[in-house]
């Protein structure tokens, strides 16, 4: 893959990296959800891609669970000890291209029918309530492709600085020791005391100043984003490319991308290539909940389906992205955008850019969208409004195209 243009950026969907003593979890993409449980109880977690958002909930309690309580207590109401193989379940799975529900070990190893089944007997309706969410969050997620437009601001929508919260925790300071009885008694011991003291303040005095400087710092940084955010929004070249590379961190975008852009000189027009997902790789499944029992059913999408999904989605991509060049680069009077995706040459067995649509978008024609009434706009349509090049069918089968040209010389980085 061989960007056109000099800044590159990598946006992607919410990911979660869990480092526990018992093992790691990963939460990203289109998985969205998963069930851990382990020597604390069962958990539900839930993470919606691109979001940043997590929800995790103890789902099973010591003696809350009906079944549990009738299968592990004693007569005198005691709780047993929960089976062993519950200490070795570290995550359980939902494969969103089969349907299949696994549970696994800390090393990610599958625990097979036995773990199963006692999930099932210790935890049935918890793994109901969450195999849901899960079935939820990918139908979700799948809407969400082919609707990645509705988010496009209007032209004259400058982007708002989110600022980023300083979450690092103040140092506690310790509570000194108190000297017993034994200390008025025992110089050593009283010295011993006064030594430890004097060491746990200074450790904290020095915790203390380093979170004071990492917290300036941070206020510092923030304050020099607020200053860029300004200067983009007086039309300053430099400050647009870094708020326009800093905001598309910000999009809740489905699936991992990748683009370049560049401004030229006089920040009048924006360039943009953007990395389009291949259709072989594109996700093409519906779940459904089981109305009985454990398991989740997979509708895979017809081939007519998957096609004008896709067609919605690498469209409308391109439809947000314009729109966020022109809110985030107030200078700009044309955006020119083009798609690609790589494949094979099979005559040659390397790896080539393929260009399925180049648009070019000059910002009064761009402004007369209805940006209130985006639900009623098609991508598709749109996009084709402008000065498009594009050979594509009614069913949604590209061939190659040659995108627009560079209307500057790409200055190097």
């Amino acid at each position: 893959m061989a960007f056109r243009f000099r800044r590159t950026v990598k946006i992607f969907p919410g990911v979660r990296l869990n480092l526990g003593k018992r093992g790691v979890s990963v939460s990203a993409g289109v998985r969205g959800a998963n069930v851990t449980m382990g020597r604390q109880g069962l958990y539900g977690n839930v993470g919606l891609p691109g979001s940043g958002l997590s929800y995790r909930e103890k789902l099973l309690k010591r003696g809350k669970s009906g079944r549990r309580s009738a299968k592990a207590s004693t007569a005198s109401g005691q709780d047993t000890a929960l089976p062993p193989i519950i200490e070795r379940i570290a995550q359980v799975q939902l494969n969103t291209v089969t349907g299949e529900i696994t549970l696994l070990d800390a090393n990610c190893a599958d625990l097979g029918n036995e773990a199963m089944a006692v999930a099932k007997a210790y935890a049935n309706e918890a793994l109901k309530e969450n195999l849901a969410e899960q079935v939820d969050a990918h139908n979700r997620m799948m809407e969400q492709i082919g609707s990645i437009h509705l988010g496009t601001p209007a032209p004259d929508q400058f982007p708002q600085l989110v600022a980023e919260p300083f979450d690092q925790p103040e140092p506690v300071r310790p509570e000194p020791r108190k000297l017993d009885w034994k200390a008025w008694l025992c110089p050593a011991r009283r010295n011993a005391i006064l030594n430890s003291n004097e060491r746990r303040a200074s450790e904290y005095q020095r915790q203390h100043l380093q979170w004071q400087s990492e917290q300036e710092n941070h206020r510092r940084k923030e304050g020099q984003r607020a200053a860029l955010y300004q200067r983009a929004q007086q039309a300053s070249v430099p400050a647009m490319e870094l708020v326009l590379d800093d905001h598309l961190m910000d999009i809740d975008w489905p699936q991992e991308t990748s683009l370049s852009f560049e401004l030229s000189a006089d920040g009048k027009v924006l360039m943009l290539d953007v990395d389009l997902p291949e259709i072989e790789d594109f996700p093409k499944t519906e779940l459904r909940l089981y109305q009985r029992g454990i398991g989740v059913s997979v509708k895979e999408l017809s081939d007519t389906a998957l096609r004008k999904l896709y067609m919605a989605h690498v469209h409308g991509m391109g439809f947000r992205l314009i729109g966020e060049g022109f809110a985030c680069a107030p200078s700009v009077e044309t955006v020119v955008l083009s798609g690609f995706t790589q494949v094979t040459n099979v005559a040659t067995g390397r790896v080539e850019d393929k260009y399925l649509y180049s648009v070019k978008v000059k910002r009064e024609a761009w402004g007369a969208i209805q940006f209130g009434n985006l639900a009623q706009v098609d991508p598709v349509e749109a996009l084709a409004a402008f000065e498009l090049r594009r050979d594509m069918t009614k069913t949604g089968i590209f061939r190659a195209i040659e995108p627009w040209p560079a209307v500057f010389d790409p200055s190097p980085a």
